[in-house]
């Protein structure tokens, strides 16, 4: 039998900096369902990098478990560590997966022996079959003998419900934590109902034209059940965080799913649109023991929402949702975006303004991120704001880690000022005394960058 390695890179100190004491780290699912759904073909580990104490000693734990096949997930600022991963193994395969390699695939091809494009369980399973046959497998793209790039058809979506519940026991072992906004009683997990979005928002990879194309799925409620029933009875999990891009995408669903978590008594955290969001969804949320949505709102300009974000709503849809949960006893966090291309220093203090009037227990301010594969990183490069870049974690210090910023008339610098001062606005308006730790954290981001 095989041994496969699958391994998610350290991600949390380099992606938020000393923001990361106040930052969700979470399992990478992703992997876990790899492993679940090929686990009777090969011995799979995962390798979570968060969990190590460094790179060498990740690496040295992998050398350790000499795997046959190495797999590592690809985040557009992890990539130079995953990179590093593959240079340091000597498994026979080595592929990656993830949004990263499945849109920078020759890229990837100079350290890796073939990229996964979308979703992996089936390719992975089909090329443990085959004993590793790249030519036999689907939806992956490698190197021919000739050193040209060969694309494979597409791997067929699974039925989500086909797929075996992850491998919670491996999940409990207390590597976690949940932010601020995140917080519920422990112990907590993770899952996600759904994969893809759909919508057509620029920044994202769950968007149309990113992985999968963007295309929305669903688990049956009665296999959700199932695994809470799990996660309850047999690891005495108490509450969840639900990942799904859009939780509250169809309302019939929303319904099904809210009654049967009413009997479960879980707490949990979702993410949802605000246009997804109305007075009863908000009333069935929380008699489900739902505590905190999870918005992402973007920007408080209505010009930068439609042109830059291409989101799909208008504020006024913000603030109502906001309320909804609000009168439903359901705390809110919005999530904003600074330095979008056309950003100026006005639209930014206009999402400030609207996230300081808004109400909403929580704020994330968060940095524009041009992530190959999406439509805010294309338009960048026709309008030649950026080029083809390579990450460089040298280069590119602060958020985004290692990738260049977009935004036409505001430098990196003065962006990331802009946020920690926003930060500390909004926490100050919240009340110091609750929320010292957070304001604190960007007081000192403000005399890293000299203010």
């Amino acid at each position: 039998m095989m041994r496969v390695a699958l391994v998610n890179p350290p991600f949390s100190k380099l992606v938020y900096g000393e923001e990361y004491t106040i930052k969700s780290i979470t399992p990478c699912l992703g992997l876990f369902y790899l492993q679940s759904y090929c686990s009777d073909l090969a011995e799979i580990r995962i390798f979570e990098g968060e969990s190590y104490e460094s790179m060498s000693h990740l690496i040295a734990a992998i050398g350790k478990f000499a795997p046959d096949v190495l797999g590592v997930t690809t985040n557009t600022t992890t990539w130079p560590l995953c990179a590093q991963i593959a240079r340091a193994s000597e498994a026979r395969l080595k592929l990656c997966g993830g949004p990263y390699a499945a849109f920078r695939i020759e890229e990837c091809l100079v350290d890796f022996d073939a990229v996964f494009l979308g979703d992996g369980e089936v390719s992975l399973r089909r090329l443990l079959q085959s004993g590793g046959d790249l030519t036999a497998t689907p939806g992956i793209a490698w190197r021919d003998v000739d050193g040209r790039v060969s694309r494979a058809d597409p791997s067929p979506l699974l039925e989500l419900d086909d797929i075996p519940y992850p491998d919670h026991e491996a999940m409990q072992l207390g590597l976690y934590q949940a932010s601020p906004h995140r917080e519920l009683p422990q112990p907590f997990a993770t899952m996600v109902t759904t994969r893809g979005c759909g919508f057509r928002c620029t920044f994202c990879l769950s968007a149309v034209g990113g992985l999968n194309n963007g295309r929305y799925r669903e688990r049956s409620v009665a296999n959700v059940v199932g695994e809470l029933e799990v996660l309850r009875l047999k690891h005495g999990v108490r509450s969840i965080q639900f990942w799904d891009d859009t939780f509250t995408m169809r309302k019939s669903r929303t319904r099904e799913l809210c009654t049967a978590l009413s009997k479960l008594d879980i707490s949990y955290v979702c993410i949802t649109r605000t246009d997804k969001m109305d007075s009863e969804t908000a009333e069935l949320l929380a008699m489900s023991g739902c505590k905190g949505v999870f918005f992402g709102v973007e920007s408080g300009a209505q010009a930068i929402l439609d042109g830059d974000h291409e989101k799909g709503v208008v504020n006024q849809q913000v603030v109502e949702a906001v309320a909804v949960c609000r009168s439903a006893g359901i705390q809110t966090t919005a999530s904003f975006i600074f330095g979008s291309i056309d950003d100026t220093l006005d639209t930014i203090e206009e999402s400030v303004g609207f996230s300081l009037e808004l109400n909403s227990d929580y704020i994330l301010y968060n940095i524009y991120t041009a992530h190959p594969g999406t439509a805010g990183y294309a338009r960048a490069i026709q309008e030649g704001v950026i080029d083809h870049y390579c990450v460089d974690l040298q280069r590119w210090k602060g958020e985004p880690e290692g990738v260049p910023t977009v935004c036409k008339r505001i430098p990196r610098t003065q962006l990331l000022r802009l946020k920690a001062e926003a930060y500390i606005r909004f926490y100050q308006q919240q009340g110091s005394d609750a929320h010292a730790y957070i304001i604190e954290t960007y007081k000192s981001e403000l005399a890293r960058l000299g203010v």
